[in-house]
């Protein structure tokens, strides 16, 4: 038997708003909007952050990929989270996690 230390997640350097930022695996963003459309959620990442978002999950559950079926995602990008989130998983989100979405990089 041996003990060790993990190894830290490797890092991902991009600009955000002018500055280098050094970001892992194990980021996260907390971001306190409301509960707005996918698109609207998307768009605003995108802005923000000048990232491309490829992918949202909740839980075990895919929200949102680049390789999902197109018809269904132009149904979801019109959907508030709450109701894509209920959508996917067939269960209500609950009303504490409404205004409150965590994102991880």
């Amino acid at each position: 038997m041996t003990l060790s230390e993990p190894t830290p997640p490797a890092k991902t350097t991009a600009m955000l708003k002018g500055e280098k930022w050094d970001w892992t695996a194990w980021d996260s963003f907390d971001m306190n909007m409301g509960d707005i459309t996918l698109a609207e959620f998307i768009q605003f990442f995108e802005s923000e952050y000048n990232l491309d978002v490829s992918m949202i999950s909740h839980g075990v559950s895919i929200l949102f990929s680049f390789f999902a079926n197109k018809k269904k995602l132009a149904e979801r990008m019109k959907m508030k989270m709450s109701e894509v989130v209920a959508n996917v998983t067939k269960k209500e989100l609950p009303p504490n996690q409404l205004l409150l979405f965590r994102n991880h990089c």
